[in-house]
């Protein structure tokens, strides 16, 4: 008999022991309801709660542990341990979540085959394993993706199988460099354009220690009042990731000190229904952990807070209303607006200061950094601070009749809807997210875009990059379908637009020839800043910018959405050519 200090615990062991059933999810709950009883909850109040339909896991264990000592969780610990009583798999998963020794544990390797993926050995040169002859093989580093704007599939070209099926020292590049610890996912690309099934590594060997704690994407936490003093909470980017699949993420309640544990999903997100204890205006603090670092959770990433509570803004103009995908249910916004009183420009504009936010007007930014690039002087003339909060923007509308333009005039303030962590959660400037320091005439020009075409939901919904030439510049501005023109008068116009500093854009193809852009960096449905030129030799090179401002073909530098694709791939991968007649 093993040694369990609680009594009831012991009996209940004993029990199970003698009938030599296995032991599943509902006999774990027992055991929870035993350790986890309170002067607020006795064992069988609190059985009956954690048996609640529509209960989730994590608020099982937030029940259960607000009542569990220290000795009670080594009691749990000791059952796990001993060899004599049948835990199913689930109740065992369920109790080491309890008691915190849950690790992200990559799916186990499969057997070497000549269709498959199997990865040997450790990591210290690099990644090695065993497919079908000839296969390329693909990876993304998933401990380091959700700080950018990867999703899971955004893979990179690591190695390619030699003829007996082996690929060695296969490395990731740039940002997602692997070190001791990291998950990698991977799969093989056979010829035919079929892949392998994913594999999930846990990088081994490096490295004498794992020093990389789980990233979290902050900014992609969405936290909200739904009443009866819960909040929930939820990735408002749903198809990129939060945190890394196993991580631990502990959410602190500011205001009453309560403390509630999740853990990241398979496919880097909350638990289906995750919510917390809350109510409009508190705010959380957040730790993280991947089960190695930070397992105290006293390091924190960061605070998010519940919209609504006290208006955060003096509102001295009204605003565009949000896309319709930050509204809920019943119609209401689901983030608050925050006052940004930075400076209006820091150094001048610059194409580096605009990124997209959570938007889909990507048609906008990449004309307006196009525009800060070649002609940075009309950024200047476009927005004018009127010295007492408000802002006034001044676009240029066609006159059909004469073929002029003429001035539109739209006053906005500093007021922008924010993310729960404080970052605007549109467009913004790339040197800061805190509102009394970003720079602002990226967003605010966004505002007074959407005010003046109705509101961010219709500027949110697909566009061209000519149009917002003309309608910022007062200029006639055209378009080219690159597939039918060529790569020499594709070159000719970049040359002679950039040459005269007049604005060039671009946009891909649709996503139904999304296939075309795996492993280029270069993303499909998608409008993009032409930044310049350069000749190499016989190579002509075209210099693009992503106006998320990240996200570009591997091995181009830093990650600052910029870089340089030969002509022969620009004209492949890209649709359209705008331009500034």
């Amino acid at each position: 008999m093993p040694n369990i200090s609680d009594r009831r615990l012991s009996t209940l062991y004993s029990t199970w022991q003698r009938s030599s059933q296995p032991i599943g999810k509902d006999q774990a709950l027992e055991i929870l309801a035993q350790v986890g009883d309170s002067s607020r909850w006795s064992a069988s109040k609190l059985l009956t709660e954690l048996k609640k339909p529509g209960l989730t896991t994590a608020q099982q264990i937030a029940l259960a542990t607000s009542g569990m000592s220290a000795s009670e969780k080594k009691d749990i610990a000791t059952i796990l341990d001993q060899p004599g009583l049948p835990l199913e798999p689930a109740a065992k998963a369920f109790l080491e979540q309890v008691i915190g020794r849950t690790t992200p544990t990559p799916p186990p390797n499969p057997p070497p085959a000549t269709n498959g993926l199997s990865v040997t050995g450790n990591q210290a040169n690099g990644l090695s394993g065993t497919t079908k002859a000839g296969a390329t093989i693909e990876a993304i580093n998933i401990t380091t993706a959700p700080g950018g704007r990867l999703h899971m599939e955004d893979t990179m070209v690591i190695g390619k199988a030699d003829a007996s099926g082996q690929f060695n020292m296969a490395k990731l590049t740039g940002d997602q460099v692997m070190k001791e610890g990291d998950l990698v996912r991977m799969r093989a690309r056979y010829a035919d354009g079929t892949t392998s099934d994913w594999v999930t590594v846990k990088a081994a060997g490096i490295e004498a220690k794992d020093n990389r704690n789980a990233v979290v994407a902050l900014f992609r936490i969405g936290i909200a009042d739904v009443g009866g003093g819960k909040v929930s909470v939820d990735n408002i980017n749903a198809s990129r990731q939060v945190s890394e699949p196993g991580a631990k993420l502990q959410f602190t309640n500011n205001r009453t000190g309560e403390k509630t544990q999740v853990v990241i999903t398979d496919v880097g997100g909350f638990p289906a229904g995750f919510k917390l204890n809350g109510k409009a205006g508190d705010s959380f603090s957040i730790a993280a952990s991947d089960g190695v670092n930070n397992t105290a959770f006293t390091t924190s990433v960061g605070n998010v807070t519940v919209p609504g509570g006290t208006p955060g803004t003096t509102d001295l103009i009204p605003d565009p209303a949000l896309h319709k995908n930050e509204l809920d249910s019943a119609g209401k916004p689901k983030f608050s607006k925050v006052n940004f009183t930075g400076p209006l420009f820091i150094d001048g504009p610059k194409a580096d200061d605009v990124q997209q936010g959570q938007i889909g007007d990507c048609y906008f930014p990449a004309a307006i950094a196009a525009i800060a690039k070649l002609n940075p002087d009309a950024i200047t003339n476009l927005i004018k601070d009127n010295g007492d909060g408000t802002y006034t923007v001044t676009f240029k509308e066609k006159d059909w009749a004469t073929g002029r333009f003429k001035d539109v005039p739209v006053k906005v303030d500093g007021d922008l809807y924010a993310r729960s962590y404080g970052g605007a959660l549109y467009g913004r400037s790339a040197n800061s997210s805190d509102p009394k320091k970003m720079e602002l005439w990226f967003p605010l020009v966004e505002k007074a875009y959407a005010q003046w075409k109705g509101s961010y939901d219709t500027i949110g919904s697909g566009g061209h990059v000519s149009d917002v030439f003309e309608d910022t510049l007062g200029v006639e501005a055209s378009s080219m379908s690159i597939n039918y023109t060529g790569p020499d008068r594709v070159w000719a116009q970049i040359v002679k637009n950039v040459d005269a500093k007049k604005v060039v854009g671009a946009g891909t193809y649709g996503e139904d020839q999304e296939a075309k852009y795996t492993n280029t960096g270069v993303y499909a449905n998608h409008a993009y800043s032409v930044l310049g030129y350069e000749k190499s030799g016989t190579d002509r090179f075209v210099i693009v910018r992503n106006p998320w401002g990240e996200s570009e073909p591997a091995g181009n530098g830093p990650n600052d959405g910029i870089f340089k694709l030969k002509l022969e791939d620009f004209t492949t991968l890209y649709q359209s050519l705008y331009f500034q007649n």
